[in-house]
């Protein structure tokens, strides 16, 4: 597919067993013992490619390390565009003062493009790997923001995507994917239960499904995220990641992505721990972390829908990467998540959807707990922006109507300064 990029990808690799297979194999399980393929590079060429080349001039999006990615069309690339990644690394002093935290970051990845969640920087390299393979069709299931972004990056593509998903997703979340071109389907069943039917379809259709056929591509966008904060923090990794969990691909890519960094030479990122946000709710990682186990599944019963997996894909890497770097996990109920995201947006002006709720509750418990230090660095991942999911959050009591008038407005003014200050 013309010009190449830099990528030093391999081999796709059985992360159970071992087995190998070439990259341009269409394969996503593991022909010998079923377990998921991931992908493989030729660590040393990488780094060696990134040191003669450096960093300077490269864009400012999820293909600045291409080197470290699996697709390796530009073709495919530039069709998907330059949008996903990048976002910003924000210091949230206000909000860290209500934990005791000096040095809490925000990782915001609701400004992401073009469809305002983490998920953007997964479903670009799926379509990218579409593309690739030659396909103009792309699936998916999805609890929300696989969804949008794959409608949106494949209208970008100018491939025809089909959205499944199951019956508790958010209605603004559906709606948007139909206004971004795609056929959307509504499953009567939970998330578990349409991925394993979506699964049937693909293999039954031939359709590529970005978060399940073409699995091993999408799950290397999220390492792009270790890969930018470091770069952010001047290279001197994090002490901590906060992380919301529900199929377990971010936060098992992103601990890759640091041991990536520090294979190729470009940082030390050992002393970094992984910490897991799961509801109380849907929380088989957490438990399985908390409680020295593995991971059993859910039947999930949370408002925070993005992240009501109940039998995570890739939980038990999670659990291995959490045990690895020392982490820990928490379980807030769903009272405290939307308590959370009301304290975010007073603090920070930032409006997040439960998933970036569960992750700001996570870490005030973690830090009452003494499990996060109050001179340590901290990154706190917002994985979606609150604007699709505003119509879920509870309502508080709506103003009543005042005269519109100064002497009944100035009386409502007053009674405003007195709320801010019991507040204050």
């Amino acid at each position: 597919m013309g010009r190449r990029t830099r990528s030093c990808a391999t081999e796709l690799v059985c992360r159970d067993c071992g087995y190998r297979t070439a990259l341009e194999e269409r394969a996503f399980k593991c022909p010998a013992c079923g377990d998921g393929l991931d992908i493989d590079y030729d660590y040393e060429r990488a780094g060696a490619a990134i040191a003669e080349r450096g960093l300077e001039g490269r864009p400012w999006n999820v293909w600045r390390f291409e080197e470290l990615l699996p697709i390796t069309s530009a073709e495919a690339q530039a069709r998907v565009g330059q949008f996903a990644g990048h976002t910003p690394l924000i210091h949230a002093d206000r909000l860290g003062a209500e934990f005791g935290l000096r040095k809490l970051y925000l990782k915001d990845d609701s400004t992401n493009r073009p469809s305002l969640s983490y998920k953007d920087r997964v479903v670009g390299m799926a379509i990218a790997r579409l593309l690739e393979l030659g396909k103009d069709e792309v699936g998916c299931v999805s609890t929300g923001n696989v969804g949008t972004a794959v409608a949106a990056l494949a209208a970008k593509a100018g491939a025809t995507a089909y959205v499944f998903y199951p019956g508790n997703m958010e209605k603004g979340k559906a709606k948007a994917c139909r206004a971004l071109g795609a056929q959307v389907c509504q499953l009567d069943g939970n998330y578990d239960q349409a991925n394993r039917a979506c699964r049937e379809l693909s293999l039954a259709s031939g359709i590529e499904f970005a978060n399940i056929t073409l699995r091993p591509f999408y799950a290397e966008g999220a390492k792009t995220m270790a890969f930018e904060v470091v770069e952010d923090l001047g290279w001197d990794a994090p002490d901590h990641f906060v992380i919301p969990a529900a199929g377990g691909t971010l936060s098992s890519r992103v601990h890759k992505g640091l041991d990536e960094l520090e294979t190729v030479g470009l940082a030390e990122t050992a002393g970094t721990k992984i910490n897991i946000a799961q509801a109380g709710g849907c929380d088989p990682i957490a438990t399985a972390i908390l409680e020295g186990g593995e991971i059993e599944p859910q039947t999930p019963d949370t408002a925070a829908h993005s992240l009501a997996i109940g039998a995570p894909g890739d939980g038990p890497l999670v659990v291995d990467a959490v045990r690895t770097r020392g982490g820990s996990a928490a379980t807030p109920t769903d009272p405290e998540i939307w308590d959370a995201i009301d304290l975010l947006g007073a603090t920070e002006g930032i409006l997040t959807e439960p998933a970036g709720g569960t992750t700001i509750a996570t870490v005030g418990q973690l830090a009452a707990q003494g499990k996060i230090g109050p001179d340590e660095t901290v990154v706190a991942v917002i994985s979606g922006n609150g604007l699709k999911t505003i119509q879920d959050h509870p309502d508080k009591a709506w103003p009543e109507m005042v005269a519109c008038n100064l002497e009944s407005m100035g009386a409502q003014l007053e009674d405003f300064r007195r709320i801010a200050a019991t507040v204050a």
